[in-house]
């Protein structure tokens, strides 16, 4: 895949593999322990994976990295790290590597890709619900344990997301149709970042779930906190009882037969949209 000068494609080499090692570290800020080492990358890349980076040159900007997953009855592979340079960040990279990925999948007959991700990140939620069309129909309370890096000493609390690669939101997203109207934020084109933001329409007028109440409503709002993590730098005992607080209301909510589908702005902050699965 091209744009312009930018080319994404797998990764070849043990150095190339070494690189996306150190990009990892650079857009997370995680230590050592925490990032997959090349010949662990290079493993999972051989028994069925893929790992593919977006180049400028021969320097890589970024990767997608994913293990072939068994256990959901159906061909898929789960996305374990998605990283991009902070230098090169906000160029649609993250769009463009799913992107290939996508491609790659589907020319192997793999219908479905999931990855998890921090459900507080609103960036990464508005990537994975908005311009990808992917949804949450799980929670994974503090799934990896401390991780520390830009997460300090909060739990490492994930949604996981399922990607349908072959369903009618995820063709028109993988086309750049994203609709404003249909996903309640601004709709994005052709790999850019869904960084920013419509006003807020008829989705951000749902009823609200609140703790111990939960609206009789096949369509509910879930609020998170803005600014995270920055915004529990100070507080730690409050980012975790945050962190509590939607945990319980997600499972909740998930049991109950929803998933997330998209992501909106209220006048009170972000809240994700859920949405009852139909039978």
């Amino acid at each position: 895949m091209r744009s312009g000068r930018l080319r994404i494609r797998e990764l070849k080499s043990p150095e190339e593999f070494a690189e996306a090692s150190q990009a990892a570290k650079a857009a997370w800020g995680f230590p050592d322990l925490m990032v997959p080492p090349p010949p662990d990358m290079i493993t999972a890349t051989h028994s069925g994976g893929m790992t593919a980076g977006a180049f400028e040159g021969e320097r890589l900007l970024g990767f997608v990295h994913a293990v072939p997953r068994t256990n959901l009855g159906q061909p898929a592979i789960h996305s374990h790290l998605l990283a991009v340079r902070p230098d090169a960040q906000r160029r649609g990279l993250s769009v463009l590597l799913k992107l290939f990925q996508r491609d790659w999948c589907l020319a192997r007959g793999i219908g479905l890709v999931t990855w998890t991700y921090d459900p507080f990140m609103l960036r990464n939620a508005r990537l994975n619900l908005v311009r990808l069309a992917a949804v949450v129909p799980v929670f994974l309370p503090n799934f990896y344990g401390k991780v520390g890096g830009i997460y300090g000493e909060l739990p490492s609390d994930r949604f996981e997301a399922h990607w349908r690669l072959n369903s009618p939101p995820v063709e028109r997203a993988a086309r750049g149709e994203t609709a404003a109207e249909t996903k309640g934020t601004a709709a994005t084109k052709n790999g850019t970042d869904p960084e920013s933001e419509s006003a807020p329409g008829k989705e951000a007028e749902l009823p609200v779930v609140r703790s111990g109440r939960f609206p009789a409503s096949d369509r509910v709002l879930l609020p998170f906190p803005a600014g995270f993590p920055e915004v529990f730098r100070g507080d730690l005992a409050e980012g975790v009882a945050a962190r509590r607080r939607f945990g319980r209301l997600a499972t909740v909510l998930f049991a109950r037969g929803y998933e997330a589908v998209s992501v909106v702005m209220t006048a009170a902050g972000p809240a994700y949209v859920l949405e009852r699965r139909r039978a």
